[in-house]
């Protein structure tokens, strides 16, 4: 429907991981079928087709609508036109020389071009930077910001900057980048669906699950006329058709109390096939997390109702009943834990046609004894997708909800089974940065460390007066500085809190040689420093 928009997509880079995004909203490049994929000695691999949003709702007639965000929607907010066809791009470098510049003497000297462009509320260089009007009555759909003067309007000459906003946390965030989006869905409906998209990352110099992770934030606004009546049936899914290198030899897990599902080789060797070339011997994991999901009519988060794998039907032998839907019926099928003609999921095999009801398809590791997983199985080869739902619930017209979702690839294990256990404990760590608000986790001696990572609030430490020798060092290592040291934490370079102290001295002796980092915590803000141990 929406083919003719957003062909132009840019590119997003987290060390190995890749995205491409479109102004329309897709997760997908200009020409091609992956929309991620992983670099592996020069090569990339598919990690990833289709995924994005399933969006379901029956009215008090029950009549059914249906939309996805996979391959996007029409670009631009809900009342503007198609000239809103840009996706916004701003780093977190670019946000600090704009805070050092305000912070000098109030007066923005060099304007940053990214940030003036910024699409948030009122913003009086917009035009001048984007070449068409911002829209003068949107608010709650445009992109968020630190509003330095709290005047509620944005104007990088007071101070004001992009940031990440997320539901329950106090704190605006910077993540290394941002990529925002606007696109629309549903919009000849009564309930046109006014999305916008921020895809972002945190980069970080240590070795953190963070560097091979990407994230999506959408924002969903309902903007239904006042007095429409609600939709009282709504139910909405977070779907991905994975191709982990060769897609044929993939398999599908979930881990509910996680609310993620995973992909994963069923042996140790991912073979090319068809016009896909496969990651070879001992290929990674691919996880896919949810930290947000909507808000239903108790003002509380829907927790997921399940999660359900099905197949592509042009590759591998399936029911019918259990392959891609094609009707607005069948998608809500999918959508309510059910298979694509009605039946439901059941445990053994692929889920399909047993006698005991399942609400989540293959949970927990490959690997467990009188478990339910396709390795247990030994399920056929087929082109698998997956797709996690959440309760049904209200909308009414003017809801703003949203769905944080992380992608992952964990690399680092033994096997094929080893890479789905060792993503299970990187999803773990991922979990706990958002429980955190993604605060710099100096704070946070239990998350592994992220330099930098830095919210919009904290002082720019590193520019505090200090210096540790020596550097190399071997036996003990001297904190230099003029300023009250609260504490220092060193880490190695796999994110690991290794030593502790709260004096400036950190005797080294019971450490092995290789990479360090001290974070060391003042009342002036954390700084960070490397450290080289002999």
């Amino acid at each position: 429907m929406y083919g003719m928009y957003g062909q132009n997509a840019v590119e997003i880079r987290n060390n190995n991981l890749r995205v491409f995004l479109k102004s329309n909203g897709a997760l997908l490049p200009s020409s091609g079928i992956h929309g991620f994929d992983y670099e592996q000695n020069g090569e990339f691999i598919p990690l990833i087709h289709f995924t994005g949003l399933w969006l379901g709702a029956k009215d008090e007639g029950g009549n059914l609508r249906f939309a996805h965000t996979q391959q996007g929607g029409r670009p631009g907010l809900w009342n503007t036109t198609s000239e809103f066809q840009k996706v916004w791009q701003v780093n977190a470098s670019q946000i600090a020389a704009l805070r050092q510049d305000f912070e000098d003497d109030g007066v923005i000297d060099d304007p940053v071009a990214e940030i003036f462009a910024w699409p948030g509320r009122g913003n009086p260089h917009f035009f001048d930077y984007n070449g068409f009007e911002l829209p003068p009555d949107n608010t709650a759909g445009l992109a968020p910001f630190w509003d330095e003067n709290g005047d509620g309007l944005y104007d990088p000459n007071d101070g004001d900057y992009p940031v990440l906003a997320i539901r329950g946390c106090e704190a605006p965030i910077i993540p290394t980048q941002m990529n925002w989006v606007a696109f629309t869905v549903l919009e000849n409906t009564d309930h046109p669906l006014e999305i916008s998209l921020n895809v972002f990352y945190f980069d970080c110099e240590e070795a953190n699950p963070l560097q091979e992770s990407i994230f999506t934030h959408y924002k969903v606004i309902d903007r239904a006329a006042a007095g429409t009546p609600a939709l009282p049936e709504v139910r909405w899914g977070h779907f991905t058709d994975g191709d982990l290198g060769c897609p044929l030899d993939d398999y599908v897990g979930i881990f509910p109390e996680r609310s993620a599902a995973y992909f994963y080789n069923a042996d140790n060797q991912d073979e090319d096939c068809v016009i896909v070339q496969g990651f070879g011997a001992n290929p990674p994991a691919l996880g896919i997390d949810i930290y947000r999901g909507p808000i239903g009519s108790s003002l509380q988060e829907q927790p997921q109702s399940g999660g359900i794998t099905f197949f592509n039907p042009s590759f591998g032998s399936f029911p019918p009943g259990a392959t891609d839907p094609n009707l607005a019926t069948e998608y809500f099928n999918y959508l309510q834990g059910k298979w694509r003609d009605g039946s439901p999921l059941t445990v053994g095999g692929i889920g399909y046609g047993g006698s005991e009801p399942a609400a989540f398809a293959f949970p927990g590791l490959p690997e467990q004894e009188n478990g339910w997983t396709e390795w247990e199985a030994g399920n056929g080869e087929g082109d698998r997708r997956v797709l996690l739902n959440f309760e049904p619930f209200e909308l009414v017209p003017g809801a703003v909800n949203e769905l944080i979702a992380g992608y992952t690839v964990h690399s680092d294990g033994t096997d094929n089974l080893d890479q789905a256990a060792g993503l299970r404990d990187q999803l773990d760590v991922l979990q706990a940065y958002f429980d955190h608000c993604l605060q710099s986790n100096s704070d946070i001696p239990e998350l592994p460390p992220c330099t930098p990572l830095m919210t919009a609030t904290r002082p720019l430490a590193q520019e505090i007066n200090l210096d540790i020798a020596p550097n190399p060092a071997r036996d003990v290592v001297q904190v230099i500085t003029d300023v009250s040291i609260l504490s220092i934490e060193l880490f190695d370079a796999r994110g690991r809190m290794v030593s502790s102290s709260g004096e400036a001295e950190i005797a080294l002796g019971h450490l092995p040689r290789g990479l360090y980092f001290i974070h060391i915590r003042t009342r002036q803000g954390i700084a960070v420093r490397k450290l080289i141990v002999e």
